[in-house]
C-alpha cells in the first residue's frame, strides 16, 4: 500500500531572521520620533521588511498624531 500522505512543500528560503517584527521600545521611538522609524525603515527595508514595515507603520501614524495635535493648539489658542 502507498503512502497518501503528500510532505510539506519546502521553505521559501527567508530565513526566520526577516520574520522577526521590531521589538515594542524600538515601535514607541518610531511614534515619538518618527524621523527615528524612516531611519529604521531604511535600514531594515532588504533585510527585514517586516520589521521596516513596522517601523514605517508606527512613524507615519506619530507623525499624523502630531499634525492633529497641533490644529488643535492651533485652533484652541494655545495654552
Amino acid at each position: 500500500m502507498e503512502p497518501t500522505h503528500v510532505p510539506p512543500p519546502p521553505p521559501t528560503g527567508v530565513p526566520a531572521q526577516e520574520q522577526e517584527d521590531l521589538n515594542v521600545a524600538l515601535k514607541i521611538v518610531s511614534f515619538c520620533f518618527p524621523i527615528v522609524g524612516a531611519i529604521l525603515w531604511f535600514i531594515n527595508k532588504d533585510k527585514n521588511p517586516r520589521a521596516a514595515k513596522s517601523a514605517c507603520t508606527f512613524a507615519l501614524i506619530g507623525f499624523a498624531v502630531g499634525i492633529v495635535i497641533n490644529i488643535i493648539i492651533t485652533i484652541s489658542g494655545g495654552f
